[in-house]
């Protein structure tokens, strides 16, 4: 038993503390740009931009980060978890601006079931799983004091898939984080990319996502040691961009 078990064990008894943690750091990013990650930081020598997707929503702390730096006239958020969504769309209910859609952008149209772990009253939805056994044993008692596997529950959802090209956007700015399907995303929406070139954010691209977006012309940059460099298999956010891009932000 260590202290990072027995944390653990006390946040799954107090499931309200992670919503207040979350309105906590929105709150500090929406008014004060607290933190926010030096790639979005780059938004604000474009803004305003026309239209931004945001490509795995979550909590909707990206979506904060794109209407402060930017300011684009129209943002929408895909969400595939339906808790989620639906906690998306009660906190911009009131903002005609942003759009939350509960669906999955991938390679191809369809539905998969999305398993998500419940251990007590706490949703771990960061370890939602296409896979019943990804989802279930990452719980062990190794990782939680007192540890106790009747606790652990597993919701299931269907959820629908589109590709990005299928939905005739214009974005001029993208920002993908969608645990390990980016392959899956950008494939479905290539020749969006290759039409729009946006301006795009991602965590831990591959070799090959690389590849295919160098192909129509956004290139891959990383921040090391505080400078912006051409990437070189970083595991990390990555910025791509273009020519034009780099020239309006002075890079």
């Amino acid at each position: 038993m260590n202290l990072k078990s027995i944390l653990r064990s006390t946040q799954s008894a107090f499931p309200f503390i992670r919503p207040w943690k979350f309105e906590a750091y929105n709150f500090g990013t929406r008014h004060f740009g607290w933190h926010v990650e030096a790639e979005f930081r780059l938004l604000a020598g474009l803004a305003p931009v026309s239209l931004a997707l945001d490509i795995g929503g979550n909590w909707g702390q990206s979506i904060h980060a794109l209407q402060r730096l930017a300011r684009p006239g129209r943002i929408i958020s895909f969400e595939p978890n339906p808790v989620l969504a639906a906690r998306l769309q009660r906190r911009f209910a009131g903002d005609a601006a942003v759009e939350i859609r509960n669906f999955a952008l991938s390679n191809a149209a369809g539905e998969f079931t999305l398993h998500v772990p419940r251990y007590g009253n706490y949703l771990y939805d960061g370890l939602a799983s296409l896979k019943v056994e990804e989802a279930r044993d990452w719980f062990t008692p190794e990782r939680f004091a007192w540890f106790n596997p009747a606790r652990l529950h597993i919701d299931s959802a269907i959820v629908t898939t589109a590709t990005l090209d299928s939905l005739a956007l214009s974005p001029a700015v993208v920002k993908i984080d969608v645990q390990g399907a980016e392959e899956l995303v950008v494939e479905g929406g290539l020749a969006t990319f290759d039409r729009c070139k946006p301006f795009t954010i991602m965590e831990c691209p591959t070799a090959r996502i690389v590849e295919q977006l160098s192909g129509v012309g956004l290139q891959a940059y990383h921040y090391h040691q505080g400078k912006l460099q051409h990437w070189e298999h970083h595991d990390s956010n990555v910025v791509f961009m273009t020519d034009a891009h780099r020239a309006t932000l002075g890079l």
